[in-house]
Protein backbone atom coordinates (compact mmCIF):
# COMPACT_ATOMS: atom_id res chain seq x y z
CA UNK A 1 0.00 0.00 0.00
CA UNK A 2 1.62 3.50 -1.02
CA UNK A 3 1.08 6.57 1.15
CA UNK A 4 -1.09 9.02 -0.18
CA UNK A 5 1.04 12.88 -0.17
CA UNK A 6 -2.24 14.76 -1.55
CA UNK A 7 -5.64 14.78 -0.29
CA UNK A 8 -8.87 14.46 -2.86
CA UNK A 9 -11.76 17.46 -2.89
CA UNK A 10 -14.11 14.65 -1.05
CA UNK A 11 -11.80 13.96 2.03
CA UNK A 12 -12.29 17.99 3.17
CA UNK A 13 -15.33 16.92 4.92
CA UNK A 14 -13.73 14.39 6.46
CA UNK A 15 -10.79 16.38 7.43
CA UNK A 16 -13.12 19.10 8.43
CA UNK A 17 -14.92 16.46 11.25
CA UNK A 18 -11.14 15.65 12.44
CA UNK A 19 -10.38 19.06 13.33
CA UNK A 20 -13.79 19.85 14.99
CA UNK A 21 -13.22 16.51 17.38
CA UNK A 22 -9.80 18.11 18.50
CA UNK A 23 -10.51 21.07 20.60
CA UNK A 24 -7.39 23.10 21.93
CA UNK A 25 -6.30 22.42 25.67
CA UNK A 26 -6.39 25.99 27.55
CA UNK A 27 -3.12 27.33 28.56
CA UNK A 28 -2.21 25.78 31.96
CA UNK A 29 -4.77 22.54 32.16
CA UNK A 30 -3.66 19.12 31.96
CA UNK A 31 -2.85 17.43 28.71
CA UNK A 32 -5.78 16.24 26.92
CA UNK A 33 -6.46 13.79 24.03
CA UNK A 34 -5.69 14.62 20.42
CA UNK A 35 -7.03 13.02 17.25
CA UNK A 36 -4.45 11.87 13.76
CA UNK A 37 -5.46 11.66 10.65
CA UNK A 38 -4.25 8.85 8.51
CA UNK A 39 -4.71 9.19 4.52
CA UNK A 40 -3.67 6.46 2.76
CA UNK A 41 -3.97 4.42 -0.76
CA UNK A 42 -3.88 1.20 -2.46
CA UNK A 43 -5.22 -1.67 -4.18
CA UNK A 44 -8.68 -1.58 -2.50
CA UNK A 45 -8.65 2.41 -2.67
CA UNK A 46 -7.98 5.01 -0.69
CA UNK A 47 -8.26 4.45 3.39
CA UNK A 48 -9.17 7.12 5.89
CA UNK A 49 -7.95 6.44 9.83
CA UNK A 50 -8.67 8.49 12.60
CA UNK A 51 -6.66 7.53 16.24
CA UNK A 52 -6.21 9.07 19.39
CA UNK A 53 -3.24 9.79 21.21
CA UNK A 54 -2.31 11.03 24.42
CA UNK A 55 0.59 13.61 23.46
CA UNK A 56 0.26 16.97 24.78
CA UNK A 57 -1.74 19.37 22.07
CA UNK A 58 -0.26 22.27 23.85
CA UNK A 59 3.26 21.34 22.84
CA UNK A 60 2.53 20.85 19.53
CA UNK A 61 -0.33 22.99 18.96
CA UNK A 62 -1.94 20.61 15.64
CA UNK A 63 -5.30 19.44 14.84
CA UNK A 64 -4.88 17.15 12.12
CA UNK A 65 -1.82 14.40 10.79
CA UNK A 66 -1.16 13.46 7.42
CA UNK A 67 1.38 10.84 7.93
CA UNK A 68 3.69 8.96 4.30
CA UNK A 69 6.76 6.80 4.48
CA UNK A 70 8.71 9.99 4.57
CA UNK A 71 6.61 12.62 5.32
CA UNK A 72 4.59 14.03 7.75
CA UNK A 73 2.15 16.52 7.39
CA UNK A 74 0.69 18.64 10.89
CA UNK A 75 -2.11 21.27 9.83
CA UNK A 76 -2.46 23.90 12.59
CA UNK A 77 -5.98 25.71 13.30
CA UNK A 78 -6.57 28.49 15.55
CA UNK A 79 -10.11 29.90 16.30
CA UNK A 80 -10.54 32.99 14.21
CA UNK A 81 -10.66 36.24 16.61
CA UNK A 82 -10.60 39.08 14.14
CA UNK A 83 -13.72 41.36 13.45
CA UNK A 84 -14.54 42.91 9.87
CA UNK A 85 -15.25 45.55 9.20
CA UNK A 86 -19.46 45.52 8.91
CA UNK A 87 -19.69 43.74 12.34
CA UNK A 88 -17.21 46.63 13.87
CA UNK A 89 -19.46 49.29 12.05
CA UNK A 90 -22.91 47.65 13.59
CA UNK A 91 -21.52 47.36 17.14
CA UNK A 92 -19.84 50.74 17.43
CA UNK A 93 -23.48 51.91 16.14
CA UNK A 94 -25.34 50.19 19.15
CA UNK A 95 -22.59 51.41 21.43
CA UNK A 96 -23.49 54.92 20.28
CA UNK A 97 -26.82 54.44 21.16
CA UNK A 98 -26.36 52.55 24.64
CA UNK A 99 -24.33 55.59 25.50
CA UNK A 100 -26.65 58.52 24.39
CA UNK A 101 -29.47 56.82 26.00
CA UNK A 102 -27.46 56.02 29.20
CA UNK A 103 -26.31 59.97 29.38
CA UNK A 104 -29.42 61.45 29.02
CA UNK A 105 -31.31 62.55 31.47
CA UNK A 106 -35.05 63.49 30.50
CA UNK A 107 -36.96 60.42 29.86
CA UNK A 108 -38.68 59.43 33.27
CA UNK A 109 -41.33 60.10 35.50
CA UNK A 110 -41.43 63.67 37.58
CA UNK A 111 -43.03 65.10 40.76
CA UNK A 112 -42.81 68.60 42.13
CA UNK A 113 -44.51 71.78 43.09
CA UNK A 114 -46.82 73.36 40.82
CA UNK A 115 -46.86 77.67 41.70
CA UNK A 116 -46.22 80.96 40.38
CA UNK A 117 -43.90 83.73 40.78
CA UNK A 118 -45.86 87.39 41.27
CA UNK A 119 -44.63 90.60 39.99
CA UNK A 120 -43.12 91.76 43.35
CA UNK A 121 -41.80 88.25 43.99
CA UNK A 122 -44.22 86.36 45.80
CA UNK A 123 -44.66 82.74 45.18
CA UNK A 124 -48.07 81.47 44.98
CA UNK A 125 -50.00 84.51 46.89
CA UNK A 126 -49.54 87.72 47.30
CA UNK A 127 -51.03 91.38 47.06
CA UNK A 128 -50.75 91.17 43.37
CA UNK A 129 -51.85 87.54 42.64
CA UNK A 130 -55.32 88.36 42.13
CA UNK A 131 -58.06 85.30 41.10
CA UNK A 132 -55.59 82.60 42.40
CA UNK A 133 -54.13 82.43 46.03
CA UNK A 134 -52.21 79.13 46.01
CA UNK A 135 -51.93 76.28 48.65
CA UNK A 136 -48.29 75.44 47.37
CA UNK A 137 -47.72 72.54 48.90
CA UNK A 138 -51.01 70.65 47.30
CA UNK A 139 -50.48 72.65 44.10
CA UNK A 140 -48.71 69.95 42.03
CA UNK A 141 -46.60 69.17 39.29
CA UNK A 142 -46.57 66.07 37.35
CA UNK A 143 -44.67 64.94 34.18
CA UNK A 144 -44.30 61.70 32.38
CA UNK A 145 -41.32 62.34 29.82
CA UNK A 146 -41.93 59.37 27.23
CA UNK A 147 -39.58 60.47 24.41
CA UNK A 148 -35.54 61.73 24.08
CA UNK A 149 -33.21 61.87 21.86
CA UNK A 150 -29.63 63.18 22.26
CA UNK A 151 -26.82 64.77 19.53
CA UNK A 152 -23.85 63.47 21.11
CA UNK A 153 -20.85 67.06 20.17
CA UNK A 154 -18.27 63.61 19.88
CA UNK A 155 -17.84 62.71 23.23
CA UNK A 156 -20.70 61.99 25.89
CA UNK A 157 -19.66 64.56 28.10
CA UNK A 158 -21.49 67.61 26.32
CA UNK A 159 -24.51 67.32 23.75
CA UNK A 160 -27.52 68.64 22.84
CA UNK A 161 -30.82 66.74 23.59
CA UNK A 162 -34.35 67.15 22.54
CA UNK A 163 -37.52 64.50 23.00
CA UNK A 164 -41.43 64.93 24.28
CA UNK A 165 -43.39 64.33 27.31
CA UNK A 166 -46.79 64.91 28.73
CA UNK A 167 -47.44 67.65 31.55
CA UNK A 168 -49.99 67.76 34.42
CA UNK A 169 -50.34 71.21 36.47
CA UNK A 170 -52.48 71.67 39.54
CA UNK A 171 -53.16 74.77 41.18
CA UNK A 172 -54.97 74.14 44.39
CA UNK A 173 -56.37 77.33 45.38
CA UNK A 174 -56.40 78.39 49.19
CA UNK A 175 -59.58 80.51 49.66
CA UNK A 176 -62.86 79.76 49.24
CA UNK A 177 -64.10 81.66 46.03
CA UNK A 178 -65.06 80.63 43.09
CA UNK A 179 -62.98 81.72 39.65
CA UNK A 180 -64.93 83.78 37.25
CA UNK A 181 -64.00 85.06 33.54
CA UNK A 182 -64.54 86.88 30.63
CA UNK A 183 -63.38 88.05 27.55
CA UNK A 184 -61.74 91.11 29.75
CA UNK A 185 -60.32 88.94 32.81
CA UNK A 186 -60.57 86.57 34.76
CA UNK A 187 -61.14 87.00 38.58
CA UNK A 188 -62.31 85.49 42.22
CA UNK A 189 -65.73 85.67 43.60
CA UNK A 190 -65.85 84.85 47.61
CA UNK A 191 -68.07 82.31 48.88
CA UNK A 192 -69.73 81.94 52.22
CA UNK A 193 -71.01 78.67 51.78
CA UNK A 194 -70.57 75.83 50.61
CA UNK A 195 -66.88 75.08 52.55
CA UNK A 196 -64.93 73.96 49.43
CA UNK A 197 -62.96 71.12 50.11
CA UNK A 198 -61.27 71.16 46.66
CA UNK A 199 -60.41 73.83 44.56
CA UNK A 200 -58.22 73.43 42.00
CA UNK A 201 -57.78 74.51 38.26
CA UNK A 202 -55.48 72.34 35.99
CA UNK A 203 -54.09 72.27 32.66
CA UNK A 204 -52.66 69.20 30.61
CA UNK A 205 -50.16 69.78 27.74
CA UNK A 206 -47.34 68.38 25.75
CA UNK A 207 -43.69 69.22 26.17
CA UNK A 208 -40.97 69.76 23.89
CA UNK A 209 -36.99 70.41 25.35
CA UNK A 210 -34.21 71.36 23.98
CA UNK A 211 -31.09 71.52 26.48
CA UNK A 212 -27.38 71.21 26.46
CA UNK A 213 -26.15 68.76 28.44
CA UNK A 214 -23.09 67.94 30.75
CA UNK A 215 -21.62 64.91 32.16
CA UNK A 216 -18.15 64.12 34.36
CA UNK A 217 -18.18 60.47 33.78
CA UNK A 218 -15.65 59.01 31.03
CA UNK A 219 -17.05 56.62 28.13
CA UNK A 220 -15.17 55.95 25.39
CA UNK A 221 -15.64 54.30 22.33
CA UNK A 222 -13.45 51.60 20.96
CA UNK A 223 -11.33 53.57 18.15
CA UNK A 224 -11.30 49.84 16.22
CA UNK A 225 -12.14 46.27 16.00
CA UNK A 226 -8.90 45.39 17.77
CA UNK A 227 -10.12 47.26 20.78
CA UNK A 228 -13.59 45.91 20.20
CA UNK A 229 -12.56 42.06 20.57
CA UNK A 230 -10.27 42.78 23.15
CA UNK A 231 -13.01 43.99 25.52
CA UNK A 232 -15.88 42.08 24.03
CA UNK A 233 -18.34 42.97 26.82
CA UNK A 234 -17.87 46.65 26.44
CA UNK A 235 -20.32 48.60 28.43
CA UNK A 236 -20.63 52.37 30.09
CA UNK A 237 -21.54 53.41 33.42
CA UNK A 238 -23.25 56.30 34.88
CA UNK A 239 -22.64 55.43 38.59
CA UNK A 240 -21.04 58.28 40.29
CA UNK A 241 -21.78 60.68 37.34
CA UNK A 242 -22.12 64.48 38.04
CA UNK A 243 -24.79 65.84 35.00
CA UNK A 244 -26.20 69.47 34.65
CA UNK A 245 -28.34 70.49 31.87
CA UNK A 246 -29.73 73.96 30.84
CA UNK A 247 -32.25 74.99 28.13
CA UNK A 248 -35.83 75.79 27.25
CA UNK A 249 -38.83 73.42 27.11
CA UNK A 250 -41.98 74.64 25.08
CA UNK A 251 -45.72 73.68 26.00
CA UNK A 252 -48.79 73.28 24.55
CA UNK A 253 -51.91 72.69 26.24
CA UNK A 254 -54.79 70.87 25.03
CA UNK A 255 -57.20 70.51 28.11
CA UNK A 256 -57.87 73.22 31.06
CA UNK A 257 -60.11 72.48 33.49
CA UNK A 258 -62.04 73.77 37.08
CA UNK A 259 -63.00 71.65 39.86
CA UNK A 260 -64.36 72.21 43.42
CA UNK A 261 -65.65 69.39 45.45
CA UNK A 262 -67.72 70.18 48.44
CA UNK A 263 -70.81 68.85 50.88
CA UNK A 264 -74.32 69.74 50.72
CA UNK A 265 -76.83 68.20 52.32
CA UNK A 266 -74.76 65.42 53.62
CA UNK A 267 -73.48 64.16 50.37
CA UNK A 268 -70.35 65.00 48.43
CA UNK A 269 -70.52 66.52 44.99
CA UNK A 270 -68.00 67.33 42.27
CA UNK A 271 -68.67 70.45 39.87
CA UNK A 272 -66.18 70.85 37.04
CA UNK A 273 -66.44 73.46 33.92
CA UNK A 274 -64.00 72.90 31.07
CA UNK A 275 -62.97 76.64 30.15
CA UNK A 276 -59.45 78.59 28.93
CA UNK A 277 -60.18 80.70 31.74
CA UNK A 278 -57.99 83.23 29.92
CA UNK A 279 -54.90 81.23 30.27
CA UNK A 280 -52.29 81.17 27.72
CA UNK A 281 -52.15 77.82 25.80
CA UNK A 282 -48.57 77.88 25.15
CA UNK A 283 -45.86 78.49 27.66
CA UNK A 284 -41.45 78.70 26.98
CA UNK A 285 -39.89 78.13 30.25
CA UNK A 286 -36.15 78.02 31.33
CA UNK A 287 -35.10 74.82 32.54
CA UNK A 288 -32.17 73.44 34.38
CA UNK A 289 -31.57 70.08 36.03
CA UNK A 290 -28.93 68.89 38.25
CA UNK A 291 -27.86 65.05 39.75
CA UNK A 292 -25.46 62.53 40.57
CA UNK A 293 -25.91 59.15 39.22
CA UNK A 294 -29.39 58.38 38.94
CA UNK A 295 -30.80 61.36 40.68
CA UNK A 296 -32.11 64.27 38.82
CA UNK A 297 -33.22 67.63 40.43
CA UNK A 298 -34.88 70.06 38.42
CA UNK A 299 -36.77 73.68 38.15
CA UNK A 300 -38.71 75.45 35.42
CA UNK A 301 -39.50 79.10 35.69
CA UNK A 302 -42.17 80.30 32.77
CA UNK A 303 -40.68 83.12 30.23
CA UNK A 304 -43.96 83.76 29.25
CA UNK A 305 -47.34 84.81 31.28
CA UNK A 306 -49.75 82.75 32.93
CA UNK A 307 -52.18 84.38 31.50
CA UNK A 308 -53.07 86.18 28.41
CA UNK A 309 -52.13 89.96 28.47
CA UNK A 310 -54.84 92.44 30.17
CA UNK A 311 -57.35 89.79 31.87
CA UNK A 312 -55.01 89.41 35.21
CA UNK A 313 -51.88 90.62 36.84
CA UNK A 314 -48.72 89.34 35.43
CA UNK A 315 -48.10 85.64 36.94
CA UNK A 316 -45.19 83.59 35.93
CA UNK A 317 -45.48 80.14 36.56
CA UNK A 318 -42.74 78.08 38.57
CA UNK A 319 -42.27 74.30 38.83
CA UNK A 320 -39.54 72.20 41.03
CA UNK A 321 -39.19 69.02 41.68
CA UNK A 322 -37.83 65.36 41.19
CA UNK A 323 -37.06 62.62 38.48
CA UNK A 324 -38.74 59.62 40.37
CA UNK A 325 -38.21 56.80 37.95
CA UNK A 326 -35.59 57.45 34.71
CA UNK A 327 -36.49 55.15 31.68
CA UNK A 328 -33.41 54.92 30.81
Amino acid sequence: MKPLLCIPLLLLPLIGIAQQDSIPAPSGTAPQDQHILYVTAGSNGVKVKVENTDTNYAQNGDTIRITSKRKLIRIITTKRTDVDSTTFESKLADLKRERRNLFSYWAGMELGMNSFVTADGRIGDGPESGPLQLNNAKSRFFAINFLERKFEFGTNHIGLFTGMGIEFLNYRLSENNTLQFNSDSTYAVAMDSPDLRKNKLRQIGLRVPLMLEFNTNRAQLPLNAGALEAKPDWSFSRKHNFHLAVGLVGSWYFDTMYKQKFNEGGESKKLRAKASYNLLPYRVAARAQIGYGGLNLFAEYGLTPLFEEGTAPTLNALNVGITLIGFN
